[in-house]
């Protein structure tokens, strides 16, 4: 599969009021969003395109190259040689809100998340900012 979308919803505390709960939106970019392949040992390229906070939401546009182990299991924390893999580039689009949780005081934080291939990308470019941009139109 080369291109995908995919819809998370999760509840959270009622003391979460506010996307600024989470932090900024760079923040929030760079400790939720981009890979965090280095933390297993993996040299994932990853570059954040821009990051926007606008119509209660936080907009993401990032591009990944991950690497992973190509043995389920290994890292290099396991100690010894850990072989890996590069997957094709990809590319990401991400809403990230917070909606009322029906019939209670908290929210749900939903996020949206488009991804495809980087070389299909400007093929589906389009689909993907029809997408994004109707977030907030059937509120």
């Amino acid at each position: 599969v080369e291109t995908l979308g995919f819809i998370a919803y999760t509840p959270v505390r009622d003391d979460f009021t506010g996307l600024g709960s989470f932090g900024s939106v760079d923040n929030v970019a760079q400790t939720t969003i981009l890979p965090k392949g280095e933390l297993a040992g993996l040299d994932d390229a990853s570059k954040m395109l821009s990051a926007v906070s606008k119509n209660n939401a936080y907009y993401f546009d990032y591009m990944a190259t991950p690497v992973v182990p190509t043995e389920p299991g290994t890292s290099s924390s396991s100690g010894g040689t850990v072989m890996t893999k590069t997957l094709k580039p990809l590319h990401f689009r991400t809403i990230f809100t917070l909606l009322p949780l029906k019939g209670s005081a908290g929210n749900t934080l939903v996020t949206v998340t488009l991804q495809t291939t980087e070389e299909r990308y400007k093929d589906v470019r389009g689909v993907f900012d029809r997408v994004v941009d109707s977030y907030g139109k059937m509120k």
